[in-house]
């Protein structure tokens, strides 16, 4: 139900008012409170915090018009207006439309004009209320998805082991403020080393809580000393437990020995490392297989274990390097990964993800596809290299 202030000193606009009062009772919906001076208007402006709209006259000695609301000082209504005038100057009704009038009306007032002059202004005004609602729920929801993502990539690791013969550098992209690849590396004991690359079924807010959830869970379970196989079982098991409906993630998780330079891990559904070697070819890391976890309890998982030497380089990605798409639908392809990372083998992790990253980026610039990209890379350094 509006409520309409009326500030003017004819008697007239408050007669079409009284007269509509009296045919069935549709005044009912409205309310009306009066102000004959600036005065009573800026009393009542100042006081009641109801008004929905308010008609005022522009062409009266006693009332200021438009430049009335000027004179509210720290009063704040937002309220629409409506120019009320007993002449037909376009100049005046212009001015007052500059000034914030919504609409206006030309006395001697016609009962239907009124009303539907208030109803057609009321309703504008609330739908203008209701899309600024919208607009600031809609500012804060992002501001919220913003820390969130920023939160999101500080709790991956940016510094990683590079003393001795070892080098190691990961990144991720996400496709958009939150994403569901991670990756991770953490110290198990002295010289054992836990590595994990993971990617959650679906992209956003969903992917992005159950990545960190995930990852929490692997980092738990890998520190009470479980093999990776294990870990990964007891990881799916867990997530199985929490029974979140269509939600799974591919891990690839190995513990790096780096006395023996062993690298012992498991697979759960993720796209096979490629391992390089100073001689330049490439191989996938086969064996260690298992599926995608979170999709039914009790599985197992298989564990592999593969030698590294002076020189190799190891390369983890997610699917979103691989299936990365141009405009013809082409993927990148594990090929072009395998002859990127042949080409590079010599720089360092550091600087290979990044030349990996510019590929995928200059393959997929016009192509439909975009998902997270994440790469983690090991490199044994060259004896020649070594400290």
């Amino acid at each position: 139900m509006p409520k309409t202030l009326v500030v003017d000193d004819d008697p007239r606009t408050a007669e079409a008012v009284c007269d509509r009062a009296g045919v069935d009772g549709e005044v009912a919906d409205h309310r009306f409170v009066y102000a004959a001076t600036d005065t009573e208007a800026l009393r009542i402006m100042a006081d009641d915090a109801d008004l929905d709209v308010a008609m005022v006259a522009i062409d009266s000695d006693r009332i200021g018009g438009m430049g009335l609301f000027r004179r509210l000082g720290s009063v704040r209504l937002r309220i629409p207006r409506i120019a009320l005038t007993a002449g037909r100057d376009l100049s005046g009704i212009r001015r007052a439309i500059n000034e914030g009038a919504a609409d206006f009306l030309v006395k001697p007032i016609l009962a239907e004009d009124l009303w539907a002059t208030i109803d057609r202004v009321h309703r504008a005004t609330q739908e203008r209320r209701r899309v600024w609602r919208t607009e600031a729920e809609l500012a804060a929801l992002r501001r919220e998805v913003d820390i969130a993502g920023e939160i999101q990539r500080r709790i991956l690791p940016t510094r990683f082991p590079c003393d001795g013969d070892l080098e190691m550098f990961a990144r991720t992209v996400p496709a958009a403020e939150m994403g569901g690849d991670f990756y991770d590396v953490f110290e198990l004991a002295p010289g054992r080393l836990g590595l994990a690359i993971a990617d959650v079924s679906g992209k956003g807010v969903p992917a992005a809580f159950f990545m960190a959830v995930a990852r929490t869970l692997i980092r738990a379970t890998a520190g009470d000393g479980a093999a990776p196989a294990q870990c990964l079982a007891r990881v799916n098991d867990l997530l199985c437990g929490h029974n979140i409906p269509g939600m799974f993630v591919s891990v690839f998780y190995g513990v790096l020995d780096t006395a023996a330079w062993r690298l012992t891990y498991s697979n759960g559904g993720h796209p096979p490392p490629l391992l390089a070697d100073r001689g330049g070819s490439v191989r996938p890391l086969l064996g260690g297989h298992g599926v995608v976890l979170g999709v039914r309890a009790g599985l197992p998982y298989a564990e592999a274990t593969v030698a590294l030497a002076p020189g190799d380089v190891l390369c983890c990605v997610t699917d979103g390097v691989t299936e990365a798409s141009d405009n013809e639908r082409e993927q990148f392809s594990e090929d072009r990964l395998a002859d990127c990372l042949a080409a590079n083998r010599e720089q360092s992790p550091e600087t290979l993800a990044a030349t990996l990253f510019a590929a995928v980026e200059a393959f997929a610039r016009d192509g439909p596809h975009r998902d997270d990209v994440t790469r983690l890379m090991l490199k044994r350094r060259p004896a020649a290299e070594g400290p």
